[in-house]
């Protein structure tokens, strides 16, 4: 996996887990952002194993 690939994939499953911890959600919204964390982890390796890791500024960005 490229960096650019491990980078959309690392932002992919932190966007999604994001927007599954909020509280105001609808069941229909869930089910499609479990649906999507489920394709993403599915497509990478696991997150120990990817080359990207973001900057200290990035991450403070999120």
């Amino acid at each position: 996996m490229g960096s650019l690939e491990a980078f959309i994939h690392y932002e992919n499953l932190t966007l999604f887990k994001k927007q599954l911890a909020a509280p105001q959600i609808s069941d229909e919204r869930r089910q499609m952002l479990l649906r999507l964390l489920a394709e993403e982890e599915a497509k990478g390796p696991p997150r120990q194993d990817l080359s990207f890791r973001p900057s200290p500024a990035a991450e403070r960005m999120t």
